[in-house]
């Protein structure tokens, strides 16, 4: 089940509040915040936390053929491909896979870890990020393609 949430913090500098939205992917725990949508952003970037549950995998080699993604870890392990090769990430860690890159996310520690997800240029993922926890079999690849998601030999898992 999809769920989301939006909590507003406040500044006493500004009288404009942030929302953060926060998309429930699925039964197993794993959450997307929302921290900066393309929108606020002029487009130049979108920035996402992704809150790994214990069960959490991550997903298995792909590209993007529009937007280069970012990622730092903020806790946890998480091991990162690069297209060549895997390797552990740590707190502090930082990997960027440039738009065309194959790379990949899996999580085998059963243990939860949080990441920070940069897409540049900034592209809306809130609704792709919402329907996978609810997508059926038969649309994922519909889905997969829509949202600029590209898959290659899955053996490298």
């Amino acid at each position: 089940m999809t769920e989301t949430e939006s909590s507003a913090r406040g500044s006493r500098e500004s009288e404009q509040v942030q929302q953060t939205r926060t998309i429930r992917l699925g039964v197993g725990g794993s959450t997307i915040e929302v921290l900066a949508s393309p929108a606020q952003t002029s487009g130049m970037v979108s920035i996402y936390r992704w809150r790994m549950s214990p069960s959490s995998r991550g997903p298995v080699p792909h590209f993007h053929t529009t937007f280069s993604e970012t990622f730092i870890v903020e806790e946890g392990e998480v091991d990162y491909f690069d297209g060549q090769a895997w390797r552990t990430l740590q707190p502090g860690d930082t990997v960027h896979a440039p738009k065309g890159d194959v790379h990949a996310l899996r999580k085998e520690r059963a243990e939860p870890a949080t990441l920070l997800m940069a897409l540049s240029p900034g592209v809306p993922r809130e609704e792709y990020f919402a329907q996978l926890a609810t997508i059926n079999e038969e649309e994922l690849s519909r889905l997969h393609e829509d949202y600029d998601n590209h898959f290659v030999d899955a053996d490298e898992r």
